[in-house]
């Protein structure tokens, strides 16, 4: 179903989660999340590709409503799969 561009339906929306080894550092729906790997920065949309990658410097979710959250990390494991994005940080700092 085509849907104008900045119009997200319901189920066009992510379901993040973002943890260390000690606690889960975000939970709840994002727009968008922007994240680097070795070879740059990248995009993860709704409705993305099976997708996995090491991750580093920092995540950045794009909150449904317009807000933002950043959270600088050393290193970690990016998951997407369906909707739902996972984030395993080894270390991370919200910003």
């Amino acid at each position: 179903m085509w849907v104008r561009p900045g119009k997200f339906k319901m189920e066009d929306s992510l379901k993040v989660a973002v943890r260390d080894r000690e606690k889960i550092i975000f939970e709840g729906e994002a727009e968008s999340i922007t994240s680097y790997n070795k070879t740059g920065k990248f995009d993860i949309l709704p409705r993305h590709a099976n997708f996995i990658s090491l991750v580093s410097e920092r995540v950045v979710i794009n909150q449904k409503g317009g807000g933002q959250k950043e959270i600088t990390l050393v290193n970690g494991v990016l998951k997407v799969s369906g909707n739902e994005v996972k984030i395993f940080a080894s270390a991370s700092r919200q910003v």
